[in-house]
């Protein structure tokens, strides 16, 4: 089967690997569309996995084949896939910190989503496989299924309401979710990023009440207008920029919070005093619940959001090796690959 790997030299490259062969409590999936997370780009970019590794993980497919033991799933029907499995069972997953599971860490899709093919086990067939409906959203958008849900969990955990001020830092397809979901609580939600057009674009899905440059020396007067001079309630570091980091302590209001997620290149970090003297919160939010993916799974399904515009190219297989690099230069806000 044809699938496209990671290699050093050319970042992404088509590859003829081994279709995988499933054992009695697997399952046979043909991948009909796959989205590129900004996971994968970070890992590409910075050479975090092994050559030869086949990324994605934001899967819609086709069931092709079970094994003897599989009783609910049959061949033919369209799936969505979530990648990481938590145990339920060990102290993390009691604590509700399920990503925390050494299960959960460990666990991932057989080969990977750039590929025709993939097998999945049994953990992931009892508890992050969704059946697609026959419905008006596109695979596409319910491939976003897994992101939306890490987005719905961080903002579930933030604890955010109608009350809140809420600034996203980063308005690329995280950054969009993110405030769509806060201004679904009610919350009055602006945002902002280097490129303008995509403050236009986040407007535009209805994302962010308002939006200002991130590198205007004017941005911090702009928040503290916008906030009756206290600072946002809630930040989201969702840009990947180590200059966030300390920025976000003169945009965040005293006794407010500040939420990463999003990695960086360089170990950087948040003032201690700034933190003790002003009573801030530093939390961060990575990957989702089991709870959050069935909620993100229904509220896609049932077009409680829609995200259908957030996909700005739909590419190939063959491509995506050549089309990859719109993604690396901030041209491409959410990337979906066909097989």
């Amino acid at each position: 089967m044809l699938s496209v790997i990671y290699d050093k030299k050319e970042k992404l490259k088509l590859s003829e690997t081994s279709l995988p062969k499933i054992n009695e409590d697997e399952a046979l999936v043909k991948v009909d569309v796959c989205g590129v997370c900004g996971s994968d780009l970070v890992k590409i970019k910075n050479s975090l996995v092994p050559e030869g590794t086949v990324l994605g993980h934001e899967i819609v497919g086709t069931i092709i084949e079970v094994g003897s033991q599989i009783k609910k799933w049959t061949p033919s029907q369209k799936v969505v896939v979530a990648h990481h499995v938590p145990c339920l069972n060990c102290y993390f997953c009691k604590s509700s910190n399920f990503s925390m599971c050494s299960q959960f860490k460990s666990t991932n899709i057989t080969p990977g989503g750039f590929s025709e093919y993939i097998k999945l086990s049994k953990a992931h067939l009892e508890q992050t496989v969704f059946l697609v409906p026959k419905s008006t959203v596109s695979d596409h958008e319910v491939a976003l299924t897994e992101p939306l849900a890490c987005c719905l969990r961080a903002v579930q955990r933030t604890g955010v309401t109608s009350s809140n001020s809420v600034l996203i830092c980063g308005l690329g397809s995280i950054g969009i979710m993110l405030g769509k979901l806060c201004i679904e609580k009610g919350a009055y939600t602006f945002g902002t990023d280097l490129l303008k057009e995509r403050i236009d674009f986040a407007k535009e899905m209805l994302a962010i009440h308002d939006g200002y440059p991130a590198n205007s020396q004017e941005m911090k007067s702009w928040i503290l207008n916008k906030t009756d001079g206290r600072g946002a309630d809630i930040i989201f570091l969702a840009s990947g920029s180590e200059k966030s980091l300390l920025t976000s302590l003169s945009y965040v209001r005293s006794g407010g919070k500040v939420v990463v997620f999003s990695s960086i290149p360089k170990e950087e970090g948040f003032f201690n005093n700034e933190i003790y003297y002003r009573e801030l919160t530093i939390m961060g939010s990575y990957s989702p619940s089991p709870l959050a993916l069935k909620e993100a799974y229904q509220m896609i399904i049932t077009e409680k959001i829609k995200l259908k515009k957030i996909i700005t190219d739909i590419v190939s297989l063959k491509e995506l090796p050549k089309e990859i690099n719109k993604c690396f230069g901030n041209k491409s806000v959410k990337m979906i690959v066909e097989t």
